[in-house]
């Protein structure tokens, strides 16, 4: 038996531990090869890239081994979280390597805490780590082999078999292929492939979308204006590799706060997006050991019932409001635990009212609780309020981010607000319940990705409360200046020109695309991809809507429960699998790392894959 696993980051080094467990207890010898251009752990988590770039996941809820939370035929070795690594084998294996940033990562593990956001890079060590533990003491029937290369092209040779085709022109013939290949690069759009031949016309500097670590910074101007449009994750790595990174310090004030003290070497950041909002600050850490919220509204029997009573359908604003339900109750409870607070009614009494409540802000305000208190949904999905000048626009946005931070520091378990948002993390596995179960009509799934999908992540994907903290900082500083909303990017008289609602006008000759492309596995520029949708294999969805309109998402279609690839006839191709981020669209919300006692998606569907691998080879 011979097996490829396309990619090595968290994914299929989780379904390796998972297979080579499986092959152990076989008689048949297995030949297990991973393949990845990159390194071990793969391109997001690669050990040489700056440190600067931080997870946005706390340590402790960070892991490659799977535990007794999920069911398992397998015995799968267990080990450290990546926090439990860090603080007892770190600092060794790290000094037993060569790595660019072996200083940095010992000073990291020397102030690492449970709820501490490290480096990329440093999990990208726990990942080389893991793997040279897995491979440690091999049965004599299986072998592990990484081959360092790009795999460019899958032919099938037949039923049972495939031919992988690398970059130096080596074949390799297996059985069965999993492809985990990470957010693959995309073509960019019309518009901007048209930014960018006419930057290189003009002598400007433009860099297209890409991952922050990739992205050439180095060619920025210092004290020259740069415009950057996106305000998601990239953003906050771009604007530290751009302060502390170009030699600016941050500094605690009198009051707490963060002042920056600039370099001299950043440039002036002209940051804006479509919404003009950047996201929710996580709120610091109070999850431990598998702790999550439970839902009381929002639950997977709550939804087949009200599924079974209605044609086996869910309308998306029946689920939304549920999900607002069950946030909206999140947050009055965590108001209600204030302990100062001398309530003039029974808890009890109050949390009653709610749960049997349509309107939980009407219940509240029954109850006597102020308009301050109540869960403030205009806020949430509007916060700055309408302002005539960019001037107001930056103490609005200074205002908000002052309230960001402040609830973020009460914790994702106890704040008002970052308590709420956190509780979308937890119920994910009822979200995929909800969308996996048949329950949406293709208006309704267009409804949900164009409305929940942008909420989801504004409000709890954001990053550490710290990079909010030094955007405030360098507002403040006069490093970076946010643009109204729906910013637009043109080029006139030989420069970038930005505007947006405001009436707002930037001008610069250096521009950054600060986001990745949506994927899309009919626009990709990865070799694999591009040839295995030409030839059938992979393939992508479309939705006809009531209107007859039809919309396509992206990513690539599989079967959902065993991962093996669909082709555009929906049609199974035995052997060959797909998981992670190019199916986003056909998947929902693929980016996001095992976390430890959770019964994490990551194990079971490296769980599914093996059980899927080894019975069809002994039938």
């Amino acid at each position: 038996m011979k097996i490829a696993l396309i990619g090595a980051g968290p994914r299929n080094l989780a379904l390796l531990s998972r297979l080579i467990a499986r092959a152990t207890a076989r008689l048949e010898t297995t030949n297990i090869m991973l393949f990845d251009p990159v390194a071990i752990g793969g391109r997001v988590w690669r050990t040489d890239q700056d440190p600067l770039f931080l997870m946005n996941t706390v340590t402790s809820q960070l892991t490659l081994f799977s535990d007794d939370s999920v069911p398992s035929d397998n015995p799968v070795p267990t080990g450290p979280s990546f926090y439990k690594w860090a603080i007892t084998l770190g600092a060794e294996y790290i000094s037993s390597h060569h790595y660019l940033n072996t200083r940095t990562f010992l000073d990291e593990i020397a102030r690492i805490s449970p709820n501490r956001f490290t480096s990329r890079a440093l999990f990208g060590v726990y990942a080389q780590w893991f793997y040279e533990q897995t491979i440690h003491n091999l049965p004599k029937n299986v072998t592990v082999t990484f081959i360092n290369q790009e795999v460019l092209n899958i032919e099938r040779l037949s039923n049972a078999s495939f031919q992988i085709k690398l970059s130096e022109n080596a074949i390799y013939d297996v059985n069965q292929v999993v492809m985990a290949l990470g957010h693959v690069e995309q073509q960019a759009p019309e518009v901007e492939q048209h930014l960018a031949a006419a930057a290189e016309q003009h002598g400007l500097t433009y860099l297209p979308a890409n991952h922050p670590a990739d992205a050439n910074l180095d060619a920025l101007e210092a004290n020259q204006p740069v415009i950057m449009r996106g305000l998601g994750l990239s953003f906050f790595d771009y604007i530290a590799q751009l302060s502390t990174g170009r030699g600016g310090r941050f500094t605690r004030g009198t009051d707490s706060g963060l002042i920056y003290h600039p370099s001299g070497h950043e440039p002036k950041i002209i940051a804006g997006s479509r919404s003009g909002i950047p996201m929710h600050a996580r709120g610091v850490n109070q999850k431990y050991g598998g702790h999550r919220y439970e839902p009381k509204f929002f639950t997977r029997s709550a939804l087949d019932q009200y599924a079974a009573a209605h044609q086996h359908k869910i309308s998306f604003n029946f689920f939304f409001n549920l999900v607002k339900k069950e946030m909206a109750y999140k947050h009055y409870l965590n108001v209600l635990n204030d302990l100062a607070i001398t309530w003039p009614f029974n808890a009890a009494d109050f949390l009653a009212a709610l749960a049997n409540s349509d309107d939980l802000n009407a219940t509240a305000r029954q109850f006597g609780l102020p308009e301050d208190m109540l869960m403030d949904w205009q806020h949430i999905f509007n916060p700055i309020p309408v302002v005539q000048s960019t001037a107001d626009y930056q103490d609005a946005m200074l205002n908000y981010l002052n309230w960001d931070i402040h609830d973020a520091r009460l914790g994702n378990d106890d704040a008002p607000y970052a308590g709420a948002f956190d509780i979308l993390r937890d119920v994910r596995g009822i979200i995929r319940h909800y969308l996996q179960a048949g329950y949406l009509s293709a208006d309704d799934y267009a409804q949900f990705l164009k409305t929940f999908n942008p909420f989801n992540s504004i409000v709890s994907v954001g990053p550490p409360a710290l990079r909010v903290e030094q955007m405030r900082a360098l507002i403040k500083a006069g490093i970076l200046t946010l643009t109204g909303p729906k910013i637009q990017v043109t080029i006139q008289d030989d420069h970038f020109l930005a505007t947006d609602t405001l009436g707002g006008t930037y001008v610069a000759s250096q521009l950054v695309e600060a986001r990745l492309q949506s994927i899309n596995v009919a626009s990709t520029n990865d070799h694999l991809v591009q040839h295995l949708y030409q030839k059938g294999w992979l393939s992508n969805e479309s939705y006809q809507q009531s209107d007859a309109t039809t919309y396509t998402v992206g990513g690539a279609r599989m079967n959902q429960e065993t991962l093996t690839v669909l082709d555009q006839n929906k049609h199974e191709i035995p052997g060959l699998f797909i998981w992670g981020v190019p199916t986003e669209g056909w998947s929902w919300f693929t980016t996001f790392a095992p976390r430890p006692k959770m019964n994490d998606k990551i194990f079971r569907d490296a769980e599914n894959i093996t059980n899927t691998i080894f019975p069809a080879i002994d039938a």
